[in-house]
Parts: C-alpha cells; sequence; structure tokens
C-alpha cells in the first residue's frame, strides 16, 4: 500500500517539551525569568534612589532650610539695624530738644551780667534826654537771698522740683509810664527765661512847674514819673548750681 502526503514519525524522543535550565532547583521558565528579572529591576531602582537619590534630596533640603535660616537672620538683623539707628535718630533729636529748652533758662554767665544788662535796657530809653529830671532811673536791683536757691516748693509745678533753681531780685525803676513800659518790655526780651511778679506802680511824685506868678506852664510840665517795683526770678537748671545770684543794688 502506498502512503501519500507528509509523513511525521512519531516517537518517546518526541513526546517530552522543551528544557529549561535550572537553578537551586527551580525550573527557569520565561515567566519565572520574567519575574526574576522585574525583582531585580526593582531592587536596583531601591538601590539606586536610597544611595544616590534620596541623600541628594536631604542634602537638597537642608541647604534649602539653612539658605531659609541665613535669609531670616539677615532679615532679623537689618530690622535691628534699622531699629538701632531709628534709636539713634531719636535719641539726637531728644538732646537736640533738651539744648534748646536748656538754651531758655539763664546761666551762671547771663545771671552775672543781669544788672549790666538791665542798666542797658534803662540807659536806652535815655537815649538823647538831656535833662536828669526826665531820665528813667534804676533806682533797686538787689538779691533776694532768702527766696533765691533750689525750687522745692512746687511753685512752678512738681515736675520742676530740685531740677531748677532760681536767682530772685528785687528791682525799682522810676520815670514816665512810656519808659517804664519799653524797659519792662526789653527786660522781657532777655535771653534768660524770666519771672517777673509782685508788680506794683506808684505815682506819688507828680511835680508841677509854676511861672512867678503861681501859674502853670504847660510847655514846661515834666512827665509824670512813676515808681515802679517788681520781683525778677532768673531760672537756672541744677546742674549750674555754681550760678549764684549775683548783683549789687544800684545807685539812686
Amino acid at each position: 500500500m502506498t502512503a501519500s502526503g507528509d509523513f511525521i514519525p512519531t516517537g518517546e524522543g518526541n513526546s517530552e517539551g522543551p528544557a529549561y535550565p535550572k537553578l537551586f532547583g527551580i525550573t527557569l521558565t520565561p515567566t519565572i525569568i520574567g519575574v526574576l528579572i522585574a525583582l531585580l529591576g526593582a531592587l536596583g531602582a531601591y538601590l539606586l534612589w536610597s544611595n544616590f537619590v534620596q541623600p541628594t534630596l536631604d542634602k537638597n533640603q537642608q541647604l534649602r532650610q539653612e539658605i531659609a535660616d541665613k535669609e531670616q537672620q539677615l532679615l532679623a538683623q537689618q530690622e535691628t539695624q534699622k531699629r538701632i539707628d531709628e534709636a539713634r535718630v531719636k535719641l539726637q533729636q531728644a538732646k537736640q530738644l533738651q539744648a534748646d529748652v536748656l538754651g531758655l533758662f539763664a546761666s551762671e554767665q547771663s545771671v552775672s551780667t543781669l544788672l549790666l544788662d538791665v542798666n542797658e535796657r534803662v540807659n536806652a530809653v535815655n537815649a538823647g534826654i538831656q535833662d536828669p529830671a526826665r531820665r528813667a532811673t534804676l533806682s533797686k536791683f538787689a538779691v533776694n537771698s532768702e527766696k533765691s536757691g533750689v525750687i522745692t516748693d512746687s511753685s512752678l509745678g512738681t515736675a520742676v522740683n530740685n531740677r531748677l533753681q532760681r536767682a530772685v531780685y528785687q528791682v525799682e525803676l522810676k520815670g514816665s509810664f512810656p519808659q517804664t513800659a519799653s524797659i519792662i518790655r526789653n527786660i522781657e526780651r532777655l535771653q534768660p527765661l524770666l519771672i517777673i511778679s509782685e508788680f506794683k506802680s506808684d505815682t506819688s511824685e507828680h511835680k508841677l512847674i509854676l511861672d512867678t506868678q503861681g501859674r502853670l506852664i504847660p510847655a514846661n510840665q515834666p512827665d509824670t514819673r512813676i515808681t515802679t517795683s517788681f520781683r525778677m526770678d532768673a531760672l537756672v537748671p541744677v546742674k549750674n548750681q555754681s550760678a549764684a545770684p549775683s548783683g549789687s543794688p544800684a545807685t539812686p
């Protein structure tokens, strides 16, 4: 009998599947090999991350934190320096204000020349007046030692107690009303801070000029003279305690 078509012999050698290598008794089939490769890849990725990437990230985070800390410190230093500069400016302004205020008060020098200053104001209103009877005079300028000294009686407010002292003078002027008013205004313009009190005026010294027949001569009548007395206090900061009241009674 004749056979047609392809002939495929069969036998025991063809009955087994493909042969796979074995490792530690485990047959390395394609599936197992794929799993092993995946595991090795994951392990490699983990080792790469833990040994290189993670330390770098941690280092970067640490550096960023250090930079932020340094920037915060720099801002704090700038703010501190700004406050220091502002405090210095305020201190300088306070010192200038203190100097300006203290400049209003009398000093040892201004107190020692106060008699001369007042006398100059009297002489100023007498400029051009030839008749002695019409000239203003400083009839009294005496120190009141009893009332002079450090202020402790709160008469100027409790804030100045033991911080200011006063040099007290008793002053008396003689002259016409315009002369007296001009002298007092000029005294008030003096540089030291002065307080004028206990002001009194007396017009009892009024004289009339009559002719030989006892008639009033209008053109020759002198100005009405008044005697004005007052107390004058010169205020001095306590630190200038050497500035004791000075001056001597003026000769009428």
